[in-house]
């Protein structure tokens, strides 16, 4: 079983389900991305993933690129073990 973790990123442009579900996609070139998930705040969201391995600066990167101007934030916790 792998751990599933989160992690925090400021994202601007998620304004709407359309630009929300893009950014969710881009974040699957990742694989051990399992999900992306709104925050508490308008520009905060939660990276969802498996492993110990966060890549923020990757994510970020990515993001920035397509559009939705990113920034790290910071792990949020163990969220459990994935089935």
């Amino acid at each position: 079983m792998e751990t599933v973790n989160a992690y925090e990123l400021r994202i601007r442009g998620l304004d709407n389900l359309i630009s929300f579900a893009a950014a969710r996609w881009e974040l699957f070139t990742f694989p051990a991305v399992l999900d992306l998930a709104r925050g508490q705040g308008r520009q905060r969201f939660v990276v969802l993933y498996e492993g110990d391995q966060a890549d923020p600066d990757a994510w970020c990167r990515l993001l920035t690129d397509a559009g939705y101007p990113a920034e790290p934030l910071g792990p949020v916790g163990n969220t459990g073990m994935a089935a």
